[in-house]
Protein backbone atom coordinates (compact mmCIF):
# COMPACT_ATOMS: atom_id res chain seq x y z
CA UNK A 1 0.00 0.00 0.00
CA UNK A 2 1.27 3.18 -0.75
CA UNK A 3 0.87 6.81 0.88
CA UNK A 4 -1.31 7.96 -1.36
CA UNK A 5 -3.65 4.86 -1.44
CA UNK A 6 -3.98 5.27 2.56
CA UNK A 7 -7.89 4.43 3.64
CA UNK A 8 -9.47 7.85 4.66
CA UNK A 9 -10.10 6.41 8.05
CA UNK A 10 -6.52 5.69 8.51
CA UNK A 11 -5.67 9.27 7.24
CA UNK A 12 -7.66 11.30 9.49
CA UNK A 13 -6.16 9.59 12.31
CA UNK A 14 -2.84 10.27 11.59
CA UNK A 15 -4.30 14.07 10.70
CA UNK A 16 -4.30 13.77 14.23
CA UNK A 17 -1.19 14.08 14.85
CA UNK A 18 -0.04 16.55 12.55
CA UNK A 19 1.01 20.29 13.04
CA UNK A 20 -1.28 22.73 10.48
CA UNK A 21 1.92 23.43 8.50
CA UNK A 22 1.91 19.55 7.76
CA UNK A 23 -1.75 19.52 6.74
CA UNK A 24 -1.50 22.22 4.38
CA UNK A 25 2.09 20.48 2.99
CA UNK A 26 -0.04 17.07 2.52
CA UNK A 27 -2.68 19.08 0.84
CA UNK A 28 0.22 19.31 -2.10
CA UNK A 29 0.99 15.93 -2.12
CA UNK A 30 -2.07 14.84 -4.69
CA UNK A 31 -5.48 15.60 -5.16
CA UNK A 32 -7.01 13.34 -3.10
CA UNK A 33 -5.69 14.66 0.03
CA UNK A 34 -6.39 17.86 -1.34
CA UNK A 35 -10.06 17.22 -1.88
CA UNK A 36 -10.00 15.99 2.11
CA UNK A 37 -8.14 18.52 3.34
CA UNK A 38 -9.54 21.90 1.57
CA UNK A 39 -12.73 20.66 1.75
CA UNK A 40 -14.31 24.05 3.53
CA UNK A 41 -18.06 22.29 4.26
CA UNK A 42 -17.02 19.57 5.58
CA UNK A 43 -17.62 19.04 9.26
CA UNK A 44 -14.91 16.25 9.12
CA UNK A 45 -12.23 18.15 7.40
CA UNK A 46 -13.32 21.19 9.66
CA UNK A 47 -12.43 19.30 12.99
CA UNK A 48 -9.31 17.90 11.37
CA UNK A 49 -8.07 21.61 11.28
CA UNK A 50 -9.57 22.06 14.59
CA UNK A 51 -8.60 19.67 16.58
CA UNK A 52 -4.44 20.45 15.03
CA UNK A 53 -4.98 24.08 15.51
CA UNK A 54 -6.15 23.20 19.71
CA UNK A 55 -3.46 20.91 19.77
CA UNK A 56 -0.31 23.07 18.56
CA UNK A 57 -0.96 26.47 18.18
CA UNK A 58 -1.94 27.09 22.04
CA UNK A 59 -2.15 30.89 21.57
CA UNK A 60 -4.93 30.22 19.20
CA UNK A 61 -7.60 29.03 21.11
CA UNK A 62 -10.82 30.71 19.57
CA UNK A 63 -12.62 29.58 16.96
CA UNK A 64 -12.94 31.82 13.57
CA UNK A 65 -15.64 34.57 12.44
CA UNK A 66 -18.96 33.22 11.12
CA UNK A 67 -18.74 31.70 7.85
CA UNK A 68 -15.04 31.58 7.68
CA UNK A 69 -13.55 28.29 7.30
CA UNK A 70 -10.80 26.64 9.87
CA UNK A 71 -8.35 26.30 7.12
CA UNK A 72 -8.75 29.69 6.07
CA UNK A 73 -8.40 30.60 9.92
CA UNK A 74 -5.24 29.18 9.85
CA UNK A 75 -3.60 30.57 7.24
CA UNK A 76 -4.55 33.96 7.79
CA UNK A 77 -3.51 33.61 11.35
CA UNK A 78 0.21 32.29 10.89
CA UNK A 79 0.59 29.98 8.01
CA UNK A 80 0.56 32.77 5.18
CA UNK A 81 4.10 34.05 4.89
CA UNK A 82 3.64 36.75 1.79
CA UNK A 83 1.67 38.94 0.61
CA UNK A 84 -1.39 37.82 -0.95
CA UNK A 85 -1.04 40.30 -3.78
CA UNK A 86 2.82 40.22 -4.85
CA UNK A 87 5.98 38.31 -3.87
CA UNK A 88 6.86 40.55 -1.07
CA UNK A 89 7.89 38.88 2.02
CA UNK A 90 9.65 40.42 3.60
CA UNK A 91 8.11 40.35 7.30
CA UNK A 92 8.30 43.90 8.06
CA UNK A 93 6.42 45.36 5.20
CA UNK A 94 3.84 42.65 5.86
CA UNK A 95 0.81 43.33 7.92
CA UNK A 96 -2.26 41.94 8.71
CA UNK A 97 -5.58 43.77 7.96
CA UNK A 98 -8.37 41.51 9.80
CA UNK A 99 -10.90 43.79 8.93
CA UNK A 100 -10.06 43.41 5.10
CA UNK A 101 -8.98 39.95 5.61
CA UNK A 102 -5.53 40.81 4.15
CA UNK A 103 -2.08 39.94 4.83
CA UNK A 104 -0.12 41.88 2.50
CA UNK A 105 2.64 44.70 1.76
CA UNK A 106 2.20 48.38 2.31
CA UNK A 107 2.42 48.43 -1.75
CA UNK A 108 -0.33 46.39 -2.40
CA UNK A 109 -2.48 47.80 0.56
CA UNK A 110 -2.74 51.36 -0.89
CA UNK A 111 -3.12 50.43 -4.36
CA UNK A 112 -6.80 48.71 -2.74
CA UNK A 113 -7.75 51.36 -0.70
CA UNK A 114 -8.68 54.96 -0.65
CA UNK A 115 -8.97 57.65 1.67
CA UNK A 116 -11.99 59.49 3.63
CA UNK A 117 -11.24 62.80 1.97
CA UNK A 118 -10.97 61.77 -1.98
CA UNK A 119 -14.11 59.92 -1.41
CA UNK A 120 -15.72 62.77 -0.50
CA UNK A 121 -14.08 65.69 -2.77
CA UNK A 122 -14.02 63.56 -6.08
CA UNK A 123 -16.29 60.50 -6.08
CA UNK A 124 -18.87 62.48 -3.67
CA UNK A 125 -19.27 60.04 -1.36
CA UNK A 126 -22.62 60.20 0.87
CA UNK A 127 -21.30 61.48 4.45
CA UNK A 128 -23.52 58.80 6.00
CA UNK A 129 -22.63 55.73 4.52
CA UNK A 130 -18.85 56.34 6.48
CA UNK A 131 -20.41 54.64 9.28
CA UNK A 132 -21.38 51.58 7.23
CA UNK A 133 -17.59 50.61 6.39
CA UNK A 134 -14.97 48.78 7.91
CA UNK A 135 -12.17 51.15 7.81
CA UNK A 136 -8.32 50.69 8.25
CA UNK A 137 -7.48 49.44 12.30
CA UNK A 138 -3.21 49.74 11.34
CA UNK A 139 -2.77 52.87 9.49
CA UNK A 140 1.02 52.96 9.39
CA UNK A 141 0.69 56.99 9.75
CA UNK A 142 -2.25 57.54 12.41
CA UNK A 143 -2.42 61.04 11.43
CA UNK A 144 -3.53 60.31 8.32
CA UNK A 145 -7.46 60.48 7.27
CA UNK A 146 -9.08 56.82 7.84
CA UNK A 147 -8.49 54.23 4.62
CA UNK A 148 -11.08 51.96 2.95
CA UNK A 149 -11.21 48.93 0.59
CA UNK A 150 -11.91 49.86 -2.40
CA UNK A 151 -13.91 47.13 -3.30
CA UNK A 152 -16.40 47.41 -0.22
CA UNK A 153 -17.58 51.08 -1.34
CA UNK A 154 -18.02 49.85 -4.44
CA UNK A 155 -20.53 47.08 -3.15
CA UNK A 156 -21.88 49.32 -0.24
CA UNK A 157 -23.01 51.91 -3.12
CA UNK A 158 -24.66 49.40 -5.07
CA UNK A 159 -26.70 47.75 -1.60
CA UNK A 160 -27.23 51.62 -1.11
CA UNK A 161 -28.61 51.99 -4.49
CA UNK A 162 -30.53 49.18 -4.57
CA UNK A 163 -32.71 50.13 -1.29
CA UNK A 164 -35.61 51.84 -0.94
CA UNK A 165 -35.64 52.25 2.56
CA UNK A 166 -32.27 53.61 2.59
CA UNK A 167 -32.68 55.09 6.29
CA UNK A 168 -33.43 51.52 7.58
CA UNK A 169 -31.01 50.36 5.50
CA UNK A 170 -28.07 52.48 6.86
CA UNK A 171 -28.85 51.66 10.16
CA UNK A 172 -29.04 47.99 10.30
CA UNK A 173 -25.56 48.39 8.25
CA UNK A 174 -24.28 50.90 10.98
CA UNK A 175 -25.01 48.66 13.97
CA UNK A 176 -23.81 45.85 12.08
CA UNK A 177 -20.33 47.38 11.70
CA UNK A 178 -20.17 48.55 14.92
CA UNK A 179 -20.26 45.09 15.98
CA UNK A 180 -17.92 44.21 13.31
CA UNK A 181 -15.20 46.57 14.44
CA UNK A 182 -14.92 45.08 18.12
CA UNK A 183 -14.60 41.89 16.65
CA UNK A 184 -11.76 42.86 13.56
CA UNK A 185 -10.02 44.58 16.60
CA UNK A 186 -9.91 41.55 18.51
CA UNK A 187 -8.12 39.29 15.83
CA UNK A 188 -5.32 41.67 14.77
CA UNK A 189 -4.65 41.38 18.44
CA UNK A 190 -4.71 37.93 18.11
CA UNK A 191 -3.23 37.60 14.88
CA UNK A 192 0.10 39.57 16.34
CA UNK A 193 0.09 37.48 19.33
CA UNK A 194 0.00 34.03 17.36
CA UNK A 195 2.51 35.13 14.78
CA UNK A 196 5.15 37.50 16.54
CA UNK A 197 6.87 36.93 19.62
CA UNK A 198 7.77 39.91 22.02
CA UNK A 199 10.99 40.84 20.20
CA UNK A 200 9.47 41.21 16.84
CA UNK A 201 6.55 42.44 18.03
CA UNK A 202 8.79 45.11 19.46
CA UNK A 203 10.75 45.77 16.81
CA UNK A 204 7.45 46.30 14.67
CA UNK A 205 6.95 48.89 17.10
CA UNK A 206 10.09 50.65 16.95
CA UNK A 207 10.07 50.59 13.03
CA UNK A 208 6.16 51.84 12.54
CA UNK A 209 7.83 54.76 15.16
CA UNK A 210 10.66 55.34 13.16
CA UNK A 211 8.96 55.63 9.94
CA UNK A 212 6.26 57.91 11.32
CA UNK A 213 8.77 60.13 12.91
CA UNK A 214 10.83 60.37 10.00
CA UNK A 215 8.12 61.39 7.67
CA UNK A 216 6.89 63.81 9.80
CA UNK A 217 10.14 65.40 10.76
CA UNK A 218 9.66 69.34 11.49
CA UNK A 219 12.90 71.60 9.60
Amino acid sequence: MSFTTIPFEILIEICDYLHPSDLYNLTMVCKRYRSLLWDKTSTTTQLIWKSSRKKFILNLNVDPPEKMSEQEFIWLMLLSNKCMFCDQTDKFELTMHWEFRMYCCFKCLNERTICKLTLLHKYNFPEELFACLSQLQKNPNPRDPPLYLMKDVENLLKQYNYEKDKKTWIKERQDKIIKLNIENEQYNTLHDQVRYDHTERLERLLRKLHDFYSNNRVY
